[in-house]
């Protein structure tokens, strides 16, 4: 039983670093090289591409972290359950929630801002203020507007480094945790 514990502990610090380390890198390394990008096209689709992937691995490893850290605290003999192993999960879960909310009403949320931006294309073709100096650039999805795509990528590297920045200290708490264990 004393395994299975430390292997949980193990696991759940682990998976905390990963998706501390996931989040840090994206914040710090990965959108800024995007918002280097010449065009906005190549750069939304690339900032799809790459939310749909880092929304699914920290879904995954923060379940993960999670389902192993409290694992290990109910598996825990009464006198070892360590209140760190509760405060490490529930930073998991402050980190993880507003991506399960934006699972849920987020795609909604996400088509009306895709409609806006198109409504706006086509009401500036119709005025007659389109150029193509612009920033519009159109594309097979429909038209893409650069500042609107840096914007969203701003906003998304700030809630990525907020996240990372809940996991991080989740992950320390473990960590120290670990080591007063002697796990």
């Amino acid at each position: 039983m004393s395994r299975t514990v430390a292997i949980s502990k193990f696991v759940g610090t682990i998976s905390l670093g990963l998706l501390t380390g996931l989040s840090y890198t994206l914040s710090t390394t990965t959108i800024p090289s995007l918002l280097g990008l010449p065009s906005a096209t190549p750069a939304h689709s690339t900032f799809r591409h790459l939310s749909a992937l880092t929304s699914r691995h920290q879904v995954f490893l923060s379940t993960l972290s999670a389902s192993a850290l409290i694992m290990s605290y109910l598996l825990s003999p009464s006198r070892s359950r360590h209140p760190y192993l509760l405060w490490a999960t529930l930073a998991t879960a402050v980190g993880w929630s507003p991506e399960a909310r934006s699972k849920i009403w987020g795609r909604k949320a996400e088509q009306k801002a895709s409609i806006s931006t198109r409504q706006r294309a086509k009401d500036m073709r119709k005025e007659g203020s389109w150029t193509e100096d612009e920033e519009w650039i159109a594309d097979e999805e429909g038209n893409v507007n650069g500042e609107v795509v840096r914007e969203g990528m701003e906003g998304w590297k700030v809630k990525q480094g907020i996240k990372a920045g809940i996991w991080g200290v989740g992950w320390a708490m473990a960590v120290v945790g670990l080591w007063g264990d002697g796990a």
